[in-house]
């Protein structure tokens, strides 16, 4: 479990520090200095039920730096799940540096359906997972845009409540194995004019992970996770936004960490997990639209696989998934609660309602 409130606190003193001067108290544009909100949050999906908890975010600037943000969330659902995550991205205040990662503790009733892109709906059986894990990430910013830098993951995960007859009692990788512990490099491209709903700009992120026991790991593992978005203007707040998503991984890739299609960012219309392998490759598109001042809506679509290794993937067997939304702004940094109904071609419906764009 995750220290919420602690963790919080610490981080907001963190950001202190890097902002020695103080901030202004204009909290009413993006212009402004600081802004704190915190909001009570309801939530369904098809992996959770109905959920609710709380939700803040902390978004401050550093003299004329970017904004900087501190987001976490505690949450619960109707399924027994309990979610605590904390998120920092700070920039420091001469803007030569930038500091991110995640603290995250879950225990989650879930489903597995097994490995592939062909696993059958009777494979499906109930498992319980309980997991902590921390990402530090720093990199060095150059020319403004670019940034390249190190990164560190320690995790844990105790998978229980699986039937002693099912997929899961099959030796797959990552159920009896616990610690997870790697380093790695991430290189990110940052042209967004604004991180939370953009209307024109770039965000490209390539990211190489080494799990590995001289790290402590109980397992040997590379991933490579490779995250494209564009975002095109086309007339006033008509925006078309553009995202190819791949992760790739290769070793004893435990089943928790392996890429994967479904949920509420990455193919909406499918279960999160449904699907997965050791590869797997996305595209989705949103067309975003006004509809009254702090009301926008969206359209969206995704095609994706996954397989065995990257030259597997098959774009004729690929899934399809789409679907329309609502967004509802709750700050000035055009940070918004997203109510998305998605459909797939399992013929199936989902819906998700949340904070935060998909991409």
């Amino acid at each position: 479990m995750r220290y919420f409130l602690k963790v919080t606190l610490a981080l907001v003193a963190v950001s202190q520090f890097f902002c020695i001067n103080g901030f202004g108290h204009n909290s009413d544009t993006l212009k402004a200095q600081r802004y704190f909100i915190a909001l009570p949050v309801a939530f369904y999906g098809e992996e959770t039920s109905w959920g609710g908890g709380i939700s803040g975010a902390y978004y401050f600037r550093c003299k004329n730096s970017r904004v900087s943000l501190v987001q976490g969330t505690a949450l619960y659902t109707l399924k027994n799940q309990v979610s605590l995550w904390i998120s920092p991205k700070i920039y420091t205040k001469d803007e030569t540096a930038f500091y991110s990662g995640h603290i995250k503790a879950n225990h989650f009733p879930n489903k597995f359906f097994g490995i592939g892109r062909n696993t059958a709906d009777s494979l499906e059986e109930n498992y319980t997972s309980n997991d902590f894990s921390v990402l530090l990430e720093r990199q060095k910013i150059l020319f403004g845009r670019i940034m390249v830098g190190m990164q560190g993951n320690f995790s844990y995960y105790s998978t229980d409540d699986y039937k002693a007859t099912g997929v899961l009692a099959t030796n797959i990788s990552g159920v009896k194995e616990k610690m997870r512990n790697g380093l790695g490099v991430v290189l990110t491209w940052e042209n967004r004019e604004n991180q939370f709903y953009p209307f024109i700009g770039e965000f490209y992120k390539v990211s190489l992970m080494v799990y590995s026991k001289i790290f402590g790991s109980e397992l040997n593992f590379t991933q490579l996770k490779i995250d494209l978005r564009n975002y095109y203007n086309i007339f006033d707040e008509h925006v078309f936004a553009l995202q190819f998503l791949a992760n790739l991984s290769w070793g004893n890739v435990p089943f928790q960490q392996m890429p994967m299609l479904g949920g509420a960012d990455v193919m909406r219309g499918y279960y999160q997990g449904r699907y997965r392998d050791k590869a797997m490759a996305c595209v989705q598109g949103e067309y975003r639209f006004p509809i009254y001042k702090w009301l926008k809506g969206t359209f969206f679509g995704s095609v994706g696989d996954v397989a065995p290794y990257f030259d597997k993937l098959d774009i004729a067997r690929s899934k399809v998934a789409y679907g329309g939304g609502l967004r509802i702004r709750v700050n000035p940094l055009r940070v918004n609660l997203r109510l998305d109904a998605a459909y797939s071609d399992r013929n199936e419906f989902a819906y998700y309602f949340t904070v935060t764009e998909a991409f």
